[in-house]
């Protein structure tokens, strides 16, 4: 299947969605007769439904051609506006639709923050007459990622320039204000990065913008108050995370745009990115700097949430450069041998938050490196690279001395502006070493195993083709010093063939060598590592060496080249464990109409339906709150959306002090200033609703309970039929609180898969249009590796059976209720591979398009 021919099958199943979706809506009492979610199949339409600027879309797809980057095509838009290309008319209107639509394009025109992290732009004069821009920022603004927050001002600044305003020139008193506010706001809520207060200062002197925004902290500063530009006391959480987390903490990023884009104004951010480099570890900035331990991911720790490996510790992750199919965008790597170690508190989709390269990662499984080192109860030290070794050893492991590598995928650096650092020796590394001699690397293969070899031919390559060490051979000489390099050589008592035996003294330097060996009476190493480790310690060799450099006696001793086997150790604890559940509100329901307190504290309909407030009060009558409507043909007022004369109900909007209907979007009333409301109070028969939403869909209550709400959170308090709550309780699905049915769980990117490991056939993969493996040929076998379709996603297994029922669900709800045809037909779980799925992340306003590709037994949900 080629590319075209799979999006176009994408598309096609998504129209035929729509088509069926509209159909029903169209027969049934929901408040609106249509599909109201718009499609976007690109950014550029992404972008446009999310500001509705009609023609941004057209202008974005242009741009994309002309443009070198996303950045450069925001700016691009961003003068476009400000000269008067698109709708706005007044200045201040033309920043903020500028801003808006830059952060939505950077932004991807997924997440709110484009919507409801801006809350206004407006136009303001400095104490020396001249214009200022002034940005209002609101806490959704997070969900835009602090680079984005960042552009957003230099986007401002563009704007302003482009309209002719000057920069914001704060008053001493706001300054300080600033500072205060930002430090409270850190402590109250939390802030990824807290700036020096040297460095807020620097920011808000020097930013040509004025950040400002709503009041979110509960706490009001206590220092700077009542000041006349600044509308509140209390902290304002947008600005704080903007400074803060946006130009201070990305301010080497906003550098890099500066320079590309030669904007003036901004020499300043140099002074801020020394600043902020110097402060913990010095990563960001000059490459050359040195690295030091960081302790920043250890702070905010959670009780009963372990860490795992302490800053740069010796025995810590050691950095491992690669990519794996299942690393990269936010996901890390570690042997599947130290998640069983770690008592699976590290698995699949566990979050961790690391030393470095910075952010939080996820964990991936990668069983291609190494695991962990330990000391087994026999006195046994043993390197672990297996997950069913570990599981038959993990009784009797007495310590761990080293937990194995971190796979890293070097774009996790370039992504967080992390320099380098020196990553761990590795057999990959050192074949494309060997095959840059004038070895033949294919005879070498012929005749050895070379990921495997044997000690004896490493030290012979490594002489005869002026290489270094081989990886397996290479210990942690680093780990050690001068001392104990002689300690080693002094207690050496039988060097034999491939054995050498040591004093006692010997074994904690063979621990933090991470040498194999056995610890009895005596300490024993055996085999290939006796005669690597007998190559590597003399006595003649550590008076020559320099100073306290265990490595260089080494290599002095073996006369060859050896690598540094672990120059950076991360330090990580855990975030937030691995999920996949169903998502439902506390407690869980499966109708959002509203019962009040008729219903106790199971919002039991049943129980609702058998309520009288007093003797004389009717069986089954509640009163109700819900959002009035009337129907325009016989005036009935009500709160459905269909009235019983069969016409669709209109919205009503009144004043409930003067009670008189207002127009629609009107906050006040205009006779008396009160605030406007679209909720009435209504007397139901709830029993007889009841009974006429089992006969309208067919049903006897085959289920315990049927859970409504007290209220509705909604903003015109519509509520929802009674038949799709009865549907919902036969089949055992909760609705959330805007009325969908969701299942959670942990993103981890994949980007290729073997049917055996997602439980699909060959054959059914075939029909799915997966025809040939990564290397081009044939699909025939389960282990081969194919590549991951871009809208294909493998969902956890707990999912498989929940999902199932949500497809019986909304069958039953088309058939029985809508009188449409049936869409799922489902007979088991394995007919949910194939199904179209929407797919949702926090802080985002858009859904994805996906297709169940299979199951994995981990508890997370896989996409390219």
């Amino acid at each position: 299947m080629t590319d075209e021919s799979y999006f176009e099958n994408l598309e096609s199943g998504l129209d035929d969605l729509i088509e069926l979706a509209d159909e029903a809506r169209d027969r049934g009492a929901d408040p609106t007769s249509d599909v109201e979610i718009p499609v976007a199949k690109d950014l550029a339409d992404r972008v446009e439904n999310l500001i509705g600027v009609e023609g941004v879309a057209e202008r974005i797809r242009a741009l994309e051609e002309t443009e070198d980057s996303r950045e450069d095509v925001a700016l691009r838009l961003a003068e476009e506006f400000a000269d008067g290309e698109f709708p706005p008319e007044s200045r201040d209107e033309k920043a903020e639709a500028a801003i808006r639509t830059a952060v939505a394009l950077l932004t991807e025109g997924v997440v709110a923050a484009p919507i409801e992290g801006i809350d206004g732009v407006d136009l303001l004069t400095n104490d020396d007459g001249t214009e200022y821009l002034k940005v209002e920022y609101a806490g959704p603004i997070r969900s835009a990622g602090g680079t984005a927050q960042a552009l957003s001002v230099l986007i401002a600044d563009y704007v302003g320039s482009s309209l002719g305003v000057d920069t914001y020139k704060p008053r001493d008193e706001e300054v300080e204000r600033y500072i205060e506010e930002i430090n409270l706001y850190a402590k109250e809520t939390g802030l990824q990065y807290t700036p020096k207060d040297k460095e807020t200062r620097l920011v808000i002197e020097n930013c040509p913008i004025c950040l400002d925004g709503e009041p979110t902290t509960e706490r009001e500063v206590s220092g700077y108050r009542d000041l006349e530009r600044i509308d509140t006391n209390r902290g304002r959480g947008g600005m704080c995370l903007v400074a803060a987390e946006g130009i201070a903490l990305k301010a080497p990023k906003i550098k890099k745009y500066v320079d590309a884009l030669d904007m003036d104004g901004w020499d300043w951010i140099d002074e801020l990115i020394h600043d902020t480099s110097s402060d913990g570890d010095g990563d960001e900035g000059d490459d050359e700097v040195e690295i030091k331990p960081n302790k920043k991911f250890l702070k905010d720790l959670t009780a009963g949430r372990p860490i795992f490996s302490h800053p740069s510790r010796p025995g810590g992750f050691r950095l491992r450069y690669a990519r794996a199919r299942n690393c990269g965008l936010a996901a890390s790597g570690v042997s599947p041998a130290t998640m069983v170690l770690f008592d699976d508190f590290l698995a699949a989709g566990t979050q961790i938050k690391t030393e470095r390269p910075g952010k939080a990662q996820g964990v991936a499984p990668v069983d291609g490196i190494e695991g962990p080192t330990v000391v087994l109860s026999n006195g046994e030290v043993r390197r672990i690279d297996d997950a069913d070794e570990a599981r038959r050893v993990r009784n009797g492991v007495e310590r761990i001395l080293d937990i194995g590598e971190m796979a890293v995928p070097y774009g996790e650096f370039l992504e967080n502006n992390h320099p380098l650092v020196p990553g761990g020796y590795t057999y990959e590394w050192w074949i494309q070493e060997v095959e840059d001699t004038d070895a033949d690397v294919e005879e070498l293969r012929d005749a050895f195993d070379l990921r495997e070899l044997g000690a004896r031919q490493a030290f012979r390559l490594a002489r005869k083709y002026d290489v270094p060490l081989h990886p397996r051979y290479t210990y942690l000489w680093h780990d050690i010093g001068r001392d104990e390099y002689v300690a080693l050589v002094e207690a050496l008592r039988r060097n034999g063939d491939d054995e050498l035996v040591f004093d006692e003294d010997a074994a904690p330097v063979l621990e933090k060598l991470l040498v194999p060996h056995v610890q009895e009476d005596e300490v024993r190493v055996e085999g290939g590592h006796a005669y690597a480790l007998a190559e590597c310690i003399d006595s003649d060799a550590v008076n020559a060496a320099d100073g306290d450099d265990a490595l260089d006696a080494a290599r002095r001793s073996a006369d060859v080249e050896i690598r540094e086997r672990a120059p950076t150790r991360i330090g990580a604890r855990m975030g937030r464990p691995e999920k996949s559940e169903k998502r439902e509100m506390n407690p869980a329901v499966h109708c959002l109409f509203p019962i009040g307190d008729a219903g106790g504290s199971q919002r039991d309909i049943d129980e609702a339906a058998s309520h009288a407030e007093t003797m004389r009060d009717t069986v089954g009558e509640i009163e109700v709150s819900a959002g009035g409507r009337r129907c325009p043909s016989c005036g009935t007022e009500t709160y459905e959306t269909v009235c019983d004369c069969g016409e669709r109900t209109e919205h009503v909007l009144r004043c409930p002090s003067c009670d008189i209907e207002v127009d629609e979007g009107v906050d006040e009333c205009p006779r008396c200033g009160g605030e406007t409301t679209t909720v009435r109070r209504f007397d139901i028969r709830i029993d007889e609703k009841y009974r006429e939403a089992l006969d309208e869909v067919g049903e006897r209550p085959s289920y315990d309970i049927l859970k409504c709400v007290k209220g509705l959170t909604s903003e015109r308090k519509t509520p929802e039929p009674l038949e799709k709550g009865v549907l919902r309780a036969k089949h055992d699905v909760s609705t959330f609180k805007d009325g969908t049915v969701r299942y959670d769980m942990t993103d981890l990117p994949l980007t290729a898969f073997r049917p055996d490991e997602v439980g699909v056939s060959v054959e059914r993969l075939r029909e799915m249009g997966y025809e040939e493996d990564v290397d081009g040929e044939p699909l025939r076998d389960v282990e081969q590796v194919v590549e991951l379709k871009p809208q294909d996603v493998v969902l956890s297994a707990d999912s498989a059976e929940y999902l199932k029922r949500v497809a019986d669900f909304v069958d039953d709800l088309l058939v029985q209720y809508y009188g449409v045809e049936p869409y799922h037909e489902l007979d088991d779980t394995e007919d949910l591979v194939g199904e179209l799925v929407m797919g949702l992340a926090p802080h985002t306003s858009a859904g994805v398009l996906g297709r169940v590709v299979g199951f994995t037994d981990a508890s997370v949900g896989y996409a390219h």
